[in-house]
């Protein structure tokens, strides 16, 4: 299981995301690479809700929130915490 820390202020966040989207119950958060691509050689990660894992996809539960990693970030997000940060524009969510 990878070993990525959700903290609580993140966990609140997602829900509401979730909730804003009306997503069915069981749906969960997945975090993926980014379609956007640039040459600075880092990953761009992006958050989509889904009903389901996709294949290869790690899966876990926190605070009731489903939890899904693509494939390709499983590694480069081991020991990483997503968290959240007050910006201009509200709440965002960032790995530390």
């Amino acid at each position: 299981m990878a070993m990525l820390t959700i903290t609580q202020s993140a966990v609140t966040v997602l829900k509401a995301a979730k909730a804003a989207n009306d997503a069915k119950g069981d749906a969960g958060i997945r975090i993926r690479r980014d379609v956007r691509s640039d040459n600075s050689g880092m990953i761009a990660i992006g958050l989509a809700i889904s009903d389901s894992p996709y294949p290869g996809d790690e899966e876990f539960e926190q605070d009731g929130l489903r939890i899904f990693i693509e494939d390709a970030l499983i590694d480069p997000l081991d020991g990483r915490t997503l968290d959240v940060r007050e910006a201009s524009e509200g709440p965002e969510l960032v790995f530390h």
